[in-house]
């Protein structure tokens, strides 16, 4: 007797079904036919039903803020940028910064974030030139800190390029004197 491919393929789930059921495993069924019981109302007939649970969590919260578009085509994410606090011109912790950069209409995206690297530079660098601390040095001038990025992106990109610039996120790490 000689068997081919084809044949192999049409006995093998016959096999793996075999093998489950000499073991003791419980198949489950694919498509499990309605209960003789189960009627629907007004109908005389057997009614299939799915039960589709969704985990949304949090979504009773109501969320006032402006939603954060992930997928804007016309926004990209710097790399994580270091700026110094101070307090006094004394060294007190860094700031690390996360900067999303919405690009204005009309220039090209994928140039901006081809040379993103050459404006995080600018960035760290108009930050060490420029306290972006509060005045105790504990934290990030949020507003003194987007004032300055955007006008140092302005001079390395061009006046109407940057669209807007948004702090995502700042972890200070303050150091510690002893």
């Amino acid at each position: 007797m000689i068997v081919n491919q084809v044949d192999i393929m049409r006995i093998l789930p016959v096999i793996f079904l075999a093998i489950f059921t000499l073991l003791g495993a419980s198949v489950p069924a694919v498509a499990a036919p309605p209960a003789e019981n189960d009627r629907s109302e007004g109908e005389g007939g057997g009614v299939n039903r799915i039960l589709m649970l969704f985990n949304r969590a949090g979504a009773e919260e109501e969320n006032d803020e402006e939603e954060i578009v992930e997928d804007d085509p016309r926004a990209f994410n710097m790399p994580a940028l270091v700026a110094p606090l101070s307090s006094d011109g004394r060294l007190t912790g860094f700031a690390y910064v996360n900067v999303r950069i919405r690009v204005a209409a009309g220039r090209n995206v994928w140039t901006m974030q081809e040379r993103a690297h050459y404006a995080l530079d600018i960035l760290v660098r108009a930050a060490y030139r420029t306290p972006l601390s509060l005045p105790d040095g504990s934290g990030l001038d949020f507003e003194r800190a987007e004032e300055v990025w955007s006008s140092a992106l302005a001079e390395y990109y061009g006046e109407e390029a940057i669209a807007t610039l948004e702090i995502r996120s700042s972890d200070v790490r303050m150091l510690d004197y002893y």
